[in-house]
């Protein structure tokens, strides 16, 4: 995808939420003090959050799209179908992408990547998440995660048939598996700012061996219900549910 002019190529910005409301509106804020002259749109895609989410991000300038609360695949492909950006960027609520995301993310797509994230850093200081950190950097889909942003042309995303709406859990690495046939995710040099909220409600050391139980039954073919009951009994704070049979 070849986008000749450059600063008229629109970024729809695509934010999943359920009941962040200490976050959101200065999330949106930010990415639009960040973007001030350049051709963003804000997509809150909200799960019938219940502490006035919807309400901050309408305030803050947001357009908000709510559906029942479900899972993100789903909100996120809400958001895309109502963007009208060339370019799709995939942002949680509880982190803050580098000021330079725009340019960062054009110039990667001009140079021919049609997809890719960033490395990230935390918010907070909290004893092993340095060496987390330093994972974001390299290739391998162990090392990535939803919370490094995620950008995609718009006619990659439809290509690859979007996120997979029956995945509750574990869904950007299902769509990046689907993206990695066709090309290697590109990794930006700039990181994202991420919260270190869930590290600190949960152990550290119990935090990373779920994470890395979830993902190896993921890969084993585990069903969802299975990964979502594990995330929820160990985990503070999960927000995954799941409403199959």
């Amino acid at each position: 995808m070849l986008l000749a002019k450059l600063d008229q190529v629109k970024i729809s910005i695509i934010i999943p939420t359920l009941n962040e409301a200490k976050v959101i509106g200065s999330l949106i804020a930010k990415l639009n003090e960040q973007c001030r002259g350049r051709e963003i749109e804000i997509i809150v895609a909200d799960a019938e959050s219940q502490d006035g989410t919807a309400n901050i991000a309408r305030a803050a300038g947001a357009k908000v799209i709510t559906g029942p609360a479900c899972c993100r695949a789903k909100q996120m492909n809400v958001g895309a179908k109502i963007a009208k950006g060339e370019v799709l960027y995939f942002v949680h609520a509880d982190l803050v992408p580098p000021d330079s995301f725009f340019d960062d993310i054009l110039t990667a797509v001009e140079n021919g990547h049609r997809y890719g994230c960033y490395q990230v850093t935390f918010d907070r200081p909290v004893p092993g998440l340095k060496f987390n950190s330093s994972l974001s950097k390299y290739q391998g889909i162990f090392f990535r995660g939803g919370d490094q942003t995620l950008y995609m042309t718009r006619d990659f995303f439809d290509l690859i048939g979007g996120f997979d709406d029956d995945t509750v859990i574990m869904e950007d690495y299902e769509i990046l598996l689907r993206a990695r046939k066709h090309e290697k995710i590109h990794i930006m040099d700039e990181k994202v700012i991420i919260s270190a909220r869930k590290m600190e409600a949960n152990n550290y050391f119990k935090t990373n061996v779920i994470n890395v139980l979830v993902f190896v039954l993921f890969f084993l073919g585990a069903s969802q219900k299975t990964l979502v009951n594990i995330y929820q009994k160990y985990v503070k704070g999960a927000k995954y549910k799941y409403k199959g049979n």
